[in-house]
C-alpha cells in the first residue's frame, strides 16, 4: 500500500492547495525567504485527461507557467500565500488561492465552455465546482457587490448582466463550504466566464500522514471529508461486519437519531421523526423510496453484504455534503456506502 503526505487546506475557493501547521514562522528566526517547488497539474474535469498549454499566473510573480504534454508545470516560489488564475482556450478560467509551505502539488480541474456564447458584452458567467472532485455544485448562493444572492443551477452556472467597472466582487456561500469573496476582472465588450472551486470546511491543520488506499475514494472526496472531520460517524469494514447482525441496515442502529424500518423485504433507515435517510452506494442513490410507500425496483440496503463495504459515512440532517442532498427527503441526513470493489479492495 502506497504512503503519501496529505496537506490540510489553508484556504477555500481554490482549485487546489498546500498548507502547513500554524505557528511555523514563530518557531524559526528571521531569514531569507525559503523557496519551495510546486508542481501544478491541470486536468479536464470531465475527461480526467491532462491539459496541454494551460497558462498559470500567480500573484506577486512576474513569470507565467504553461503546462506541457503531461498537463504539468513546476515552479519555485517563496513560502507564502498566492492567488492564482488558470487560463486555457475553450475552458472556464479557474481562480483561487493556496498557501505554499512545502514542496508539493497543486491540482486544478477545468470545465469546457461547450456552446457558451462569449460574445455578449457586460455579462459575467460564474460556475461553481467542488474542490478536488471537480463536481459542479447546485444550489449555492452567489452575489455581486450590491446585489441580491442567487442560486446556481443544476450545472453550477449563474449569470449576471449589465455589470460595469473593471472588476466584480463576487461572494459565494454554500452550506458545508467556507464563504469567500473574490475579485473577478471583467473582459471589456465580452462575456467573462470564471469557475470558482469551493473547498469543503477549509481549516488549517498540522500535516498528517495517511494511507492512500484508493484513487476512486480520493476522486469521490472521501479522504477530503475525513481529513476535515466531516462525517458525524465513520464506520470501517470491520465495524460494519461486527455491527451488521444479521443485516447491513442493523449496522446503523444506535447511531444518533436513526431507526431501521421495514416494508416487506425492503429495509429503510429513518430519523425518529419518520424522515427517510437516503442511502448511496459508490455515489449513487439506492433504488427504493419509502416517502409515500411507493417502491422503485432496485437495490435494497440489505441486499449488500456488510463484508463487501469498505467504508460508510453517516451524516445527520443539516450536515450532508451538497452533492448528496436530495430535495425529496428534505435533508434528512445521508449514509454513503463505498464498496470494496470500487475502492480496489475486492
Amino acid at each position: 500500500m502506497e504512503k503519501r503526505q496529505r496537506f490540510a487546506l489553508a484556504v477555500c475557493l481554490s482549485a487546489g492547495s498546500l498548507a502547513s501547521a500554524s505557528g511555523l514562522a514563530a518557531q524559526e528566526p528571521a531569514r531569507e525567504a525559503e523557496m519551495v517547488r510546486i508542481t501544478a497539474h491541470v486536468r479536464d474535469a470531465d475527461a480526467d485527461g491532462a491539459l496541454l498549454g494551460a497558462l498559470i499566473e500567480l500573484s506577486g510573480q512576474a513569470g507565467r507557467y504553461v503546462t506541457g504534454m503531461n498537463g504539468q508545470t513546476s515552479f519555485d516560489i517563496p513560502v507564502g500565500t498566492y492567488t492564482f488564475s488558470v487560463h486555457k482556450g475553450g475552458y472556464a478560467t479557474v481562480r483561487g488561492d493556496f498557501r505554499a509551505v512545502y514542496n508539493g502539488d497543486l491540482t486544478v480541474t477545468m470545465h469546457e465552455l461547450g456552446d457558451v456564447d462569449t460574445s455578449i458584452p457586460e455579462r459575467l458567467l460564474v460556475r461553481v465546482a467542488e474542490f478536488g472532485s471537480g463536481r459542479l455544485v447546485e444550489g449555492v448562493a452567489v452575489s455581486v457587490t450590491g446585489g441580491r444572492a442567487r442560486m446556481t443551477d443544476g450545472q453550477g452556472w449563474l449569470e449576471f448582466t449589465d455589470l460595469s467597472g473593471p472588476v466584480a466582487e463576487v461572494t459565494v456561500r454554500g452550506f458545508g463550504y467556507q464563504t469567500r469573496t473574490v475579485p473577478i476582472p471583467l473582459l471589456e465588450g465580452r462575456t467573462t466566464v470564471v469557475e470558482v472551486a469551493m473547498a469543503i470546511d477549509a481549516v488549517v491543520l498540522a500535516p498528517i500522514e495517511v494511507m492512500a488506499e484508493s484513487r476512486f475514494l480520493e476522486k469521490q472526496g472521501v479522504y477530503w471529508r475525513i481529513d476535515r472531520g466531516w462525517p458525524d460517524k465513520l464506520l470501517t469494514r470491520e465495524e460494519l461486519v461486527e455491527r451488521a447482525e444479521p443485516r447491513l441496515a442493523d449496522a446503523f442502529r444506535g447511531l444518533s437519531g436513526v431507526r431501521v424500518d421495514y416494508w416487506g423485504p425492503f429495509a429503510f433507515l429513518m430519523t425518529h421523526t419518520g424522515c427517510p435517510i437516503p442511502v448511496f452506494l459508490d455515489g449513487r442513490a439506492l433504488g427504493s423510496n419509502v416517502a409515500e410507500l411507493n417502491f422503485v425496483v432496485g437495490l435494497n440496503i440489505d441486499d449488500i453484504p456488510a463484508e463487501e463495504v469498505e467504508l460508510a459515512e453517516f451524516y445527520e440532517p443539516g450536515r450532508v455534503p451538497a452533492r448528496f442532498v436530495m430535495p425529496s427527503t428534505d435533508n434528512c441526513g445521508a449514509v454513503l456506502l463505498w464498496s470494496r470493489l470500487r475502492a480496489g479492495k475486492g
